[in-house]
């Protein structure tokens, strides 16, 4: 009996003691923080570094450097050059006249320009920029000549019916100019150039130089191009602004004739720009009229400070 009650009771132990080590909590080695400030003092210092921070303010800095690129469109929708009676087509047996007006279109208008800002609320630009379109002719009371008949009976010219679909010249015009503009800023007179939105008045003066591929004429017309109008600067941050802008131009466009309308035999046979006149018949053409142009633009900009 003694021995059954030996063996009961280290079975007990046994039991005990297992399921002693079955509710120890396991060992581990991970590693445990504690992510609050443990102090009020840190709380409130970091609070206040928060606070110190320098909240950006928009400003027209003043005696600053500026480069201001735009692109946009020139409205040379009107009449560059006319003559009436001038020569309009040659070939081998015919001459042809008529009455000629070239006419600008829209073009493309892309300026480059370095602003100085004297004060917050004035700046001069100097500017360079170029345009690219193109220009239509129309022809009108055409007449045609014969260059082979003989007798002043013979060589009267003659209407000509309808006008081919390639007599009409359909060709490119450049312009490129370089001027100043002055900017004025009325809303940051006395403002000291604060804020996001500053419209602006502007005025300037560019030499221009207006280029045809024409046959009436070979050398560019040069101009004064004066121009005025309105615009809005939107600051976006310390280092880029946005602009949009609308201009007035008026200038006075005054071509030369060609030295030669058209040249043939490997340039040794040049036709010369002439015109038929009644009762003197060809005469040569000595100049054009000046057209006066009022025309307007756009233009969207960006602006980068340096």
């Amino acid at each position: 009996m003694s021995r059954t009650y030996f063996v009961i009771f280290w079975c007990l132990v046994v039991a005990g003691a297992s399921a002693a080590l079955a509710q120890k909590p396991a060992e581990t080695n991970e590693k445990t923080y504690n992510l609050l400030h443990t102090t009020l003092e840190e709380q409130q210092a970091v609070r206040a570094e928060e606070e110190n921070v320098p909240t950006y303010v928009p400003v027209i800095p003043e005696r600053n450097m500026e480069l201001t690129l735009t692109l946009g469109f020139w409205q040379i929708n009107q009449e560059i050059l006319a003559a009436d009676g001038i020569i309009y087509k040659y070939t081998d047996k015919t001459t042809y006249f008529g009455d000629v007006s070239l006419s600008g279109q829209a073009a493309f208008h892309p300026q480059l320009r370095l602003n100085y800002n004297l004060l917050p609320w004035f700046s001069l630009e100097p500017v360079v920029g170029f345009s690219v379109s193109e220009y239509r002719a129309r022809i009108a009371n055409a007449l045609s000549l014969s260059n082979q008949a003989f007798g002043e009976e013979e060589n009267l010219p003659m209407p000509v019916d309808e006008i081919g679909e390639f007599d009409a010249e359909n060709r490119s015009c450049i312009t490129l100019s370089t001027g100043m503009n002055a900017v004025f800023y009325p809303r940051d007179y006395g403002n000291f150039g604060k804020g996001r939105w500053h419209p602006y008045l502007q005025g300037g003066a560019h030499h221009t130089w207006m280029t045809l591929n024409s046959d009436y004429t070979d050398a560019p017309a040069k101009m004064w191009d004066l121009s005025g109008g309105v615009g809005m600067r939107i600051i976006a941050d310390d280092l880029i602004s946005v602009r949009m802008e609308v201009m007035y131009h008026h200038m006075t466009v005054d071509f030369e004739p060609g030295r030669a309308f058209a040249v043939r035999d490997e340039g040794n046979t040049r036709i010369p720009v002439t015109r038929w006149v009644e009762g003197e018949g060809q005469v040569s053409v000595a100049d054009y009229d000046a057209h006066t142009l009022d025309t307007f633009s756009w233009a969207v900009g960006f602006t980068a400070d340096f």
